[in-house]
């Protein structure tokens, strides 16, 4: 995501892999992020993802590049965990 689309208010996306309890197996997660206020001067913004427990936080430009404008398609897998959708992909 490009830093100048970014504004307040906005729900993006955080998308990365994560461990699924004291396992070696891994799976994907998908959290919103909250923007809360943007400044471009100094390209940063105020942003909170979990919103009863965590405060705001600031992320910079290189964190925001990696947050994503819409929610991507899960698929759970045999084990419990979930993947991304590949394209072309019928969900239920």
């Amino acid at each position: 995501m490009k830093f100048e689309r970014i504004k307040p208010g906005m729900v993006l996306y955080d998308v990365h892999s994560h461990r699924m309890g004291n396992t070696t197996m891994r799976t994907m997660g998908c959290w919103e992020v909250h923007v809360v206020s943007v400044d471009a001067e100094k390209r940063t913004a105020r942003v909170h993802w979990n919103v009863k427990f965590n405060p705001e936080e600031t992320y910079h430009e290189f964190q925001l590049k990696r947050l994503r404008e819409r929610k991507p398609k899960m698929v759970r897998t045999a084990m419990g965990g979930s993947r991304l959708a590949r394209r072309g992909e019928e969900l239920p």
